[in-house]
């Protein structure tokens, strides 16, 4: 189909000159929600050679007049053609000042299969990232793209992952390096070597402030000849007014863009193309490693409660040896921790379900837990057990609702006889007061025997003492756990300094400190050692 027949076909949106047209295309959703949708001009000949490419850049970088670049491109259409189609959405940058109040959270593929032309094209574009209304809908995006490559219909594999950045950037805002980081964090390792750099609002000329600013910011990705970030330079003019006195400019950025897009497109290799299967790995990995810790962190407050319980018993009995020899009755006062099982209010819709462990009483999965349509399909599940409670229960003792465990406190009044009455009768239920038996069995003994108070002193703290080492036990255990899991996601994911890595390096690199894993302290220490921005994106979050 040459020019003439795409102007028959496509309905007009401006006289110009350029005369600007929008493509006629197939519209449909690749999944229930719409979340994920796809548009496909032309039709497929088995012999084209598919080219497919994720396009990531804030607001306003002019990221959709480059998806139309590639399309006129595609099409073969020129300067003097004096032609603009566009594919992308209507209320594109070009179109739209205030642009991010249209953006949208949809992942949109584009599909271009222009007749004659031995390449097709599948770009996957991210609309949303960067705009006005802030993380939780960056959160979103993410998800969609997961669901992208999940999906049946969706993208198994990628030639290049593209990052676009204005050339007038001299260093990346906090927002942008939140954006590349929550798209990289999606994938392994093996992708770094198809990340490039698309430069946009170019003049032609090298654009020192932008690579200096990617160099900066780390950005993983490939090297050319000069050990510079491979880029490439586009301008953002193709729908300015013709007129006589800026057409030799005009023709001049066409031609940049038309070839730029052409050495972009022989740089592809079929042979570099990646599959998703890493991808796959650091994506579930990263799930259960986030529920690990958080679930870490509920069940090390558990024992700090415990230990708790224990000092607040030992300390009572203490204070109260004389009346205890004198086989007097005292009351003391012990903030009592309970667990309960309550609804979820106030939260954002991806975090309104939880995957819970019903004999450990534990949230297994508390965050991000909304793609799984029962437990056994929830992340932390993993051959049929769970990855994350103490237990690892089968998944049949798993529950997805709109609940989850939480911990509240109260102090509680206790009499030394209902105490002792409580263990002797062997009815916990009565009260629902709780202590540790052994405790109070050391205590009751030395009671009836009439031991002194410095022997008494002596037996329980042995009881104590055994009671807290069991508790470190525990904690160290938990400890170890998370620390080998974050260094397997590091090994595998291609951002491992990302804001999420940084806080969880940040709560375990202590906990490794206190139970005395020297080996582990350090691996975390080095691992924490990344970018200083790092620290600073968090804040961004």
């Amino acid at each position: 189909m040459n020019v003439c027949d795409l102007i028959q076909k496509s309905p007009l949106i401006s006289e110009g000159p350029p005369a600007q047209y929008r493509l006629i295309t197939e519209e449909r959703n690749l999944n229930e929600d719409g979340s994920v949708r796809k548009w496909t001009f032309g039709q497929r000949d088995v012999k084209m050679q598919n080219k497919i490419l994720l396009m990531v850049g804030e607001t306003g970088t002019g990221k959709t007049t480059l998806i139309n670049a590639m399309t006129n491109y595609m099409l073969g259409v020129k300067f003097t053609d004096k032609v603009w189609f566009e594919i992308t959405e209507e209320g594109g940058d070009h179109h739209m000042p205030n642009q991010s109040k249209s953006q949208t959270t949809e992942i949109t593929v584009y599909e271009v299969f222009a007749q004659d032309n031995p390449i097709c094209l599948t770009i996957i574009d991210t609309p949303g990232y960067g705009d006005t209304r802030g993380i939780e809908y960056d959160k979103q995006i993410a998800e969609n793209l997961h669901k992208l490559f999940h999906s049946d219909s969706g993208v198994k594999e990628i030639d290049a992952v593209c990052l676009v950045v204005k050339a007038s950037e001299n260093r990346l805002t906090d927002r942008q390096q939140y954006i590349f980081d929550a798209v990289l964090s999606l994938f392994g390792k093996d992708i770094e070597n198809n990340i490039v750099i698309f430069i946009t609002h170019s003049d032609g000329m090298p654009s020192k402030d932008a690579l200096n600013a990617i160099n900066r910011a780390g950005i993983p990705c490939r090297k050319n000849e000069r050990n510079e970030p491979e880029h490439f330079l586009f301008n953002n003019r193709q729908t300015e007014e013709r007129r006589l006195e800026y057409n030799r400019f005009l023709q001049t950025v066409w031609d940049l863009t038309s070839d730029s897009l052409k050495y972009f497109f022989s740089s592809l290799k079929e042979q570099n193309r990646k599959g998703l299967e890493q991808t796959e790995s650091v994506l579930n990995e990263s799930k259960r490693f986030k529920a690990c810790i958080s679930n870490l962190q509920n069940r090390i407050a558990s024992v700090e409660y415990k230990v708790n319980e224990l000092t607040q018993n030992r300390k009572a009995l203490e204070e109260n040896q004389e009346k205890i020899k004198r086989k007097e009755n005292f009351t003391f006062t012990v903030t009592k921790y309970l667990k309960k099982y309550v609804p979820i209010e106030n939260v954002s819709w991806w975090d309104r379900k939880v995957t819970s462990c019903s004999v450990c009483m534990e949230n297994c999965h508390e965050y991000n837990c909304w793609l799984a349509p029962s437990a056994l399909w929830c992340e932390v599940i993993k051959n049929g057990y769970c990855t994350s409670c103490t237990g690892k229960c089968h998944f049949t003792k798993h529950v997805r609702e709109i609940k989850k465990y939480v911990t509240c406190s109260e102090k509680i009044i206790v009499t030394f006889e209902d105490f002792k009455k409580q263990y002797e009768s062997n009815n916990n239920s009565a009260t629902d007061i709780k202590f540790d038996s052994k405790v109070f069995e050391n205590i009751r003994k030395e009671f009836e025997r009439n031991k002194n108070q410095e022997e008494e002193k002596i037996m329980m703290e042995m009881s104590l003492k055994k009671e807290m080492t069991k508790a470190e036990k525990e904690k160290a255990e938990l400890v170890e756990e998370a620390c080998n899991t974050i260094m397997k996601l590091s090994k595998i994911a291609l951002k491992p300094d990302s804001a999420f890595i940084v806080q969880c390096l940040d709560f375990l690199i202590p906990r490794a400190e206190e139970i005395g894993r020297e080996d582990l302290d350090q691996k975390l220490r080095e691992l924490r050692k990344i970018h200083p921005k790092s620290q600073e994106r968090m804040d961004v979050k």
